[in-house]
């Protein structure tokens, strides 16, 4: 019987977070201009009055999924240009690909833990949730640019896949 329970629980988690992860996935990028070559993303919540705590948290918590937006569309261009390997032999695209992934797979606990790791410290206050989201924005903002940097450039005079992402937060200070 416990184990029906548990796996009810977590039949009802996964289904609970599928729709989450599948509006991420296409959740609509933050208005942006483009300068010199870059895309320069807004990220703000200009309806949130950041007067409380809650209102705080709610911002960030927007904030974090505007910049999760940009993180999937370029993580979108560069899985397409990893699959669509041009002249090398399929077993090195395979492997950059998994290469990619691992990475992913680091820069995703990176986030994790350096933000659990700021909530931590600042654990005694009500701006723990603020400061985590912070980091967290920082972290995948850096991931981005990182990311866009070696994986969606040429080397030479090919213009890259995507624009530079760069970000401006708007109106908001932790």
């Amino acid at each position: 019987m416990r184990t029906l329970i548990h796996t009810t629980g977590a039949l009802l988690l996964v289904s609970l977070a599928a729709p989450v992860f599948a509006a991420t996935e296409r959740a609509a990028l933050p208005g942006s201009t483009r300068e010199n070559g870059a895309e320069i993303f807004q990220i703000s919540c200009p309806d949130n009055p950041q007067q409380t705590t809650l209102d705080m948290n709610a911002c960030y918590g927007e904030m974090k999924a505007q910049v999760e937006a940009v993180k999937a569309h370029y993580l979108t261009a560069i899985r397409k240009r990893l699959a669509e390997n041009g002249d090398e032999p399929a077993e090195q695209s395979q492997e950059q690909l998994a290469a990619f992934e691992a990475e992913n797979n680091a820069w995703d606990a990176l986030e994790e833990k350096a933000s659990a790791a700021t909530a931590t410290y600042w654990q005694g206050g009500t701006i723990r949730g603020v400061m985590g989201a912070d980091r967290a924005i920082q972290l995948i903002e850096l991931r981005i640019h990182n990311q866009w940097e070696n994986w969606l450039r040429y080397q030479d005079s090919t213009p890259a896949l995507l624009p530079e992402p760069k970000f401006r937060s708007e109106g908001v200070s932790p």
